[in-house]
């Protein structure tokens, strides 16, 4: 069984059974290109749990969405965004997703298929960097949990604002994962004062590793009014979504099962809850960050024991939390 069928079949043990059994070491990592849409949850529902539809609509009217009649979603993966925005931009209007990855590209027009607004939308592929459009070509610019991942977000940001038209909007959507750790620790179990703050420590000089070596910045949502202002944008408006990753035993929503199965086949596939990635590479992340290398096996195992407890309170149905989710929507209008 490989671990995605055994993710399942352990999501599976807990909304129906609890008799897997929580003292089973996790497989070891397995990582390649491939596994990067199991990794950023684009192969269940959990995406589709992000927003609140009437959040949705209530930042539509705020920065006049139902105006918006071409779009681009830059980073599309299989297309959750993009989906998500259709219905509140105009009726007429059309969106175009760019992914760099063709599987992803053919997977969202399927998906666009299958939720019938194939007529509406088209998938290319295309770089973040380099845009496959005209200048001046859409009314709105949008992106969703890119930016954490690129080298260097300006430069994208700036691709972005060069196909807008005049007095068009670009929408970027990111988070602040260091916010989001702090929060996920309080209630984290198992864990002793020390244990937590070690953890946030591991966390900022991985975050500042992953930085270091071009992987992106897992807290780039904190930056973004500065980085839209610097590529060129005016009329900033910055706001926070008002989705919580909330777990309330017995986890008897769809959004809290999808959250726990996301969580449970992270833990199982040796993925940290913490800036993501198996042992090696948050390793790599620590010491480009400037970690100690004596220090990173006490870390890592302190790591480890945050996901065995979780993994454990899970399956007892003690798990729980209000676990604020930091997700920015940050915006801004080139000028006309």
């Amino acid at each position: 069984m490989d671990r995605r069928r055994a993710a399942r079949w352990l999501c599976y043990a807990i909304v129906v059974s609890s008799a897997a059994d929580p003292s089973a070491p996790p497989p070891p990592p397995a990582f390649d290109a491939n596994d990067y849409s199991w990794l950023v949850g684009f192969d269940g529902d959990w995406r589709d749990t992000w927003w609140n539809r009437d959040f949705v609509e209530l930042i539509a009217r705020r920065l006049r969405l139902d105006e918006v009649r071409a779009a681009v979603d830059v980073g599309c993966g299989v297309g959750h965004w993009g989906r998500t925005l259709l219905p509140v931009l105009h009726g007429d209007a059309t969106l175009v997703g760019v992914d760099r990855e063709p599987s992803f590209v053919a997977r969202a027009a399927a998906e666009a298929e299958a939720c019938g607004v194939a007529a509406r939308t088209s998938y290319r592929e295309g770089l973040a960097e380099a845009l496959p459009l005209p200048d001046a070509s859409v009314d709105l610019a949008t992106c969703q949990t890119v930016l954490m991942h690129v080298a260097d977000p300006l430069r994208v940001l700036r691709e972005m604002r060069r196909v807008l038209r005049p007095g068009g909007l670009l929408l970027a959507v990111e988070p602040n994962n260091f916010a989001e750790k702090a929060t996920a620790l309080v209630t984290a179990p198992g864990l002793s004062r020390a244990d937590r703050l070690a953890l946030l420590e591991l966390e900022a000089i991985c975050q500042d590793g992953k930085r270091a070596l071009g992987q992106g910045d897992s807290s780039v949502g904190e930056r973004l009014p500065g980085l839209l202002r610097e590529a060129g944008l005016g009329d900033l408006q910055v706001c926070q979504s008002d989705k919580c990753a909330a777990l309330i035993p017995p986890y008897e929503t769809p959004a809290e099962r999808a959250e726990l199965c996301q969580v449970l086949a992270w833990i199982d596939g040796g993925i940290w809850l913490g800036t993501g990635g198996t042992r090696d590479q948050a390793h790599a992340w620590y010491l480009a960050g400037g970690g100690d290398p004596a220090q990173f096996e006490r870390l890592w195992a302190i790591a480890m024991q945050e996901a065995r407890a979780g993994k454990q309170a899970a399956l007892a149905r003690t798990l729980d939390g209000a676990r604020g989710v930091t997700f920015y929507l940050v915006s801004g209008r080139k000028p006309a």
